[in-house]
């Protein structure tokens, strides 16, 4: 009776087999099961290779000097918070500035319309009118801008290396480490701080558009053995673009952080937040700088 209850508490049929049917069954389980794995394996799909990093970079370049010429097309509107800091890092001052951004021959022109939420108005309005307007004459004589630096200058200044691919927004993207190349010729004080630079940059891989520029300084940089300008090292720059429904490439967030003295004038340690609010189809032709506020 004890042996017959022992036998009875299996509710699996197939712990009552004789010993051979059950070695049987497992070698058939097991010569089924093998092929299916394989088939499931192969069946997973393969990772794409790494783009050629040269190939890679030279779309870059050509694709990001073409987005420039596009921009033209486009006036955003930007809203930019700055903080000054004390030398402990605390909050001495905040100030919130709106602007107008367009390009002209590729080089961006900027205009503030509010500052501290307040519109700006006689004076202040025609001096920065007029400060437009100095802009766009030097765009149309090929000046470069002193106060600013494009992607492809960027992407010129700066060697790339170890790359590996993300996924952002559902767009296959290209990370790399980025360190300043001393191969390449900078002309003034912003290229020279790219060069002091490191940190990572994202590239779309379809389309071949700078998508995340996350850099930092990690040397001073000085003109003139720091009698003309110099920029601390330490000082944050992080750049995130994305594409509007035509394509064109645009600044969507910044940030940044540093200290610098300029000539004679002492620039004190800041940090700044830019986001671009909205944009529009634009023709500096056909819209007057006067009248940029109101028609947008």
């Amino acid at each position: 009776m004890f042996v017959w209850k022992l036998r009875s508490f299996h509710k699996d049929p197939w712990s009552r087999m004789p010993l051979s049917a059950s070695y049987v069954l497992m070698t058939y389980k097991s010569l089924t099961l093998v092929p299916l794995l394989g088939l499931a394996l192969n069946a997973q799909p393969q990772e794409k290779p790494l783009p050629n990093l040269e190939t890679l970079r030279k779309l870059a370049l050509s694709q990001n000097a073409a987005t420039e010429k596009q921009r033209e097309r486009y006036l955003c509107r930007v809203r930019t918070e700055t903080l000054q800091l004390d030398g402990k890092g605390a909050q001495k001052k905040m100030d919130e500035d709106e602007r107008e951004i367009f390009f002209v021959k590729q080089r961006q022109i900027m205009q503030t319309v509010t500052h501290n939420g307040k519109p700006l108005t006689g004076g202040d309005a025609k001096k920065e009118i007029d400060k437009v307007k100095k802009q766009i004459e030097d765009a149309e004589k090929g000046k470069p801008n002193p106060n600013g630096i494009s992607q492809s200058e960027i992407l010129r200044l700066i060697k790339l290396t170890n790359e590996r691919r993300v996924m952002v927004n559902g767009r296959p993207t290209i990370v790399f480490d980025a360190v300043g190349d001393p191969t390449q010729k900078a002309n003034g004080m912003i290229e020279k701080a790219v060069q002091a630079m490191e940190g990572t940059i994202s590239v779309d891989e379809a389309s071949g558009h700078v998508q995340d520029t996350n850099v930092h300084g990690t040397r001073d940089v000085k003109m003139a053995g720091g009698l003309l300008a110099n920029i601390h090292k330490g000082f944050l720059l992080h750049i995130i673009s994305a594409p509007k429904s035509d394509g064109v490439w645009l600044v969507q967030e910044a940030w940044g952080s540093g200290d610098a003295r300029i000539g004679l004038f002492m620039h004190p340690s800041y940090r700044f937040h830019q986001v671009t609010e909205s944009c529009r189809l634009f023709d500096v032709n056909a819209d007057s700088v006067e009248n940029l506020q109101e028609k947008h």
